[in-house]
């Protein structure tokens, strides 16, 4: 009979969560400051630095239940301007001088933001909730250059579709393990730093 009681209730509470009404996500971008080891490496070598959002399209994807109702994701306000003040933070920690990117600048770091993809699928019993962010970076310097793309990929398992806030979370999070990745990259920080 317990076992009836606690069955009822689960169905009637997933109804409920499914129930409630999503609306459109419109996400702001303001990725943790990045952790990374603080050095000297740079030196106090002045770099250049450009952050821009190279994505076609503004919208991240869409969650939801495709068999009710799916609602659009995306990021109305350009993200750019944050994660240029957390990479710039970063660099300055680990004994660079940073000025903003103009012809002409050596060294220079380029840092594009290429994809940002928020995918939740309903399964039998919950939403499988992915986001993939790619970040692609150039460092120049009169020498030579070294170009890499950096990828994340993170999964969230729920009972329901991700809410606002949580896609926001997912995004930020993903974003920052980009930057940490790339802010870790030796062959890149040298190719700054030489």
């Amino acid at each position: 009979m317990k076992a009836k009681i606690w069955w009822s209730m689960s169905l009637l509470a997933l109804f409920a969560i499914q129930g409630c009404s999503l609306k459109p996500q419109n996400l702001r971008i303001d990725p943790e400051q990045i952790r990374i080891q603080e050095s000297q490496v740079g030196s106090g070598t002045t770099v250049g630095l450009k952050v821009e959002d190279a994505r076609p399209t503004k919208k991240l994807g869409e969650v939801g239940d495709p068999d009710t109702r799916m609602v659009d994701v995306s990021v109305g306000e350009d993200p750019s301007p944050k994660i240029y003040e957390r990479v710039r933070e970063a660099l300055i920690r680990m004994g660079f001088t940073v000025v903003p990117y103009s012809d002409g600048v050596d060294p220079s770091l380029k840092l594009e933001i290429r994809k940002l993809e928020l995918k939740s699928v309903k399964t039998p019993f919950t939403f499988e909730t992915e986001l993939r962010a790619e970040l692609g970076a150039n460092a120049a310097r009169a020498k030579g250059y070294y170009d890499r793309q950096f990828n994340v990929r993170t999964r969230r398992d729920g009972a329901a579709p991700p809410f606002e806030k949580d896609s926001t979370k997912l995004v930020n999070t993903a974003i920052s393990q980009a930057l940490e990745d790339l802010l870790a990259d030796e062959q890149l920080l040298g190719t700054l730093a030489r």
